[in-house]
């Protein structure tokens, strides 16, 4: 595990810089939230691992508690001595997993894959009735639609049990000028496409079920058309419903079967999967895998998806190719601190050497 090949100066990068320790109000907000939804999770844990994992549930529960507790009276008591949401996410995580409930959210984003593959062609369907110029604004438009199913946001996680109409979530989206709106930027390097400006793009994929594949994979698609080969980097280990590298696989696989195009492409070496070595929502670009690093050797793209990853850890990092920042804003206290509102949008845009 190493930093990130393409960050411009790994000495001066800060994963995230939220500071718990010494922000009273958001700790308490932050303590109480993790608290709160653990035992959701815990509930999912049952489902997932029946009633033989009873004792396990009981025994994170207590810890989990300790823990919090722990830090409400000393907040820098980790062992890091820092205290932040991907700390906390870390510390959440390392309980479930001590406990033998690793992915309890399994069952959800398998339900979630296999709904959101049923409306995958309907979607890409409709991109092919699309000019150049409305095609790429629709696809960014899916990625924020698709980033709605998280869940690790109170916000959003009672969409994972109510049907919703993908394309109309698309249509009703915040319109522009988004919270961060460098599209416009984006759209000149676009509008000469095809050929892509982008040899090869890393993109770091976020959520299972309608994010990735009604999301991400159109965006990913349309690019690898335009002749962009595209490494999709995922969790080596699950989080909330963050889909894995295996998971990607498998759900790649299952998209090419009802896709030809898509088939075609894979079967050209214009997609891969990696992990990136992590196991969290929010992402730690100083410690990745070697298998990241070496697929992203010749990349001239880097694509931050989701909240965690592209907002609450690297908004600001500063990478030596091309990055776009693509994010639905599901937490109003993260919104606030970029000076926005719940259910925001985030379409960061920056060339290599601005």
């Amino acid at each position: 595990m190493s930093h990130f090949r393409l960050l411009r100066d790994p000495a001066k990068y800060v994963a995230h810089d939220w500071d718990l320790v010494a922000d009273v109000p958001a700790r308490r907000q932050w303590l109480d939230h993790f608290q709160q939804h653990f035992e959701v999770m815990l509930t999912h844990a049952g489902t997932q691992y029946g009633r033989k994992a009873t004792k396990q549930i009981a025994a994170a529960r207590e810890q989990f508690r300790q823990a919090i507790e722990k830090l409400r009276q000393d907040p820098a008591s980790l062992p890091s001595g820092r205290l932040n949401i991907l700390e906390l996410c870390q510390l959440r995580d390392a309980t479930l997993r001590a406990a033998g409930l690793p992915d309890p959210f399994k069952h959800v984003k398998d339900r979630e894959n296999a709904s959101a593959a049923a409306l995958y062609p309907a979607v890409v369907r409709k991109l092919h009735a699309m000019g150049g110029p409305a095609r790429w604004l629709h696809l960014v438009k899916c990625v924020f639609a698709g980033n709605v199913f998280d869940l690790g946001s109170q916000a959003t996680m009672h969409l994972a049990a109510e049907p919703t109409d993908f394309l109309a979530t698309v249509a009703n989206g915040k319109p522009r000028p988004w919270l961060i709106d460098d599209y416009d930027r984006l759209a000149e390097d676009l509008k000469s496409i095809p050929p892509a400006k982008w040899s090869k793009a890393v993109v770091f994929v976020d959520n299972a079920g309608t994010d990735f594949v009604l999301g991400v994979m159109p965006l990913a698609r349309e690019l690898a058309l335009a002749g962009t080969k595209i490494v999709l980097a995922a969790n080596e280990l699950p989080s909330l419903n963050d889909i894995t590298a295996d998971e990607t696989v498998v759900v790649l696989e299952q998209l090419a079967a009802a896709d030809e195009d898509l088939a075609t492409l894979i079967s050209a070496g214009m997609f891969e999967v990696v992990s990136t070595g992590n196991g969290s929502p929010l992402i730690d670009l100083s410690a990745v895998s070697d298998e990241l690093n070496e697929a992203a050797a010749d990349t001239e793209l880097v694509v931050l998806v989701g909240m965690g990853r592209a907002v609450e850890s690297n908004l600001d990092a500063d990478f030596t190719v091309d990055a776009l920042h693509l994010a639905l804003l599901k937490d109003a206290s993260v919104a606030k601190q970029i000076g926005g509102a719940l259910f925001d949008c985030v379409c960061k845009y920056t060339r290599a050497g601005n």
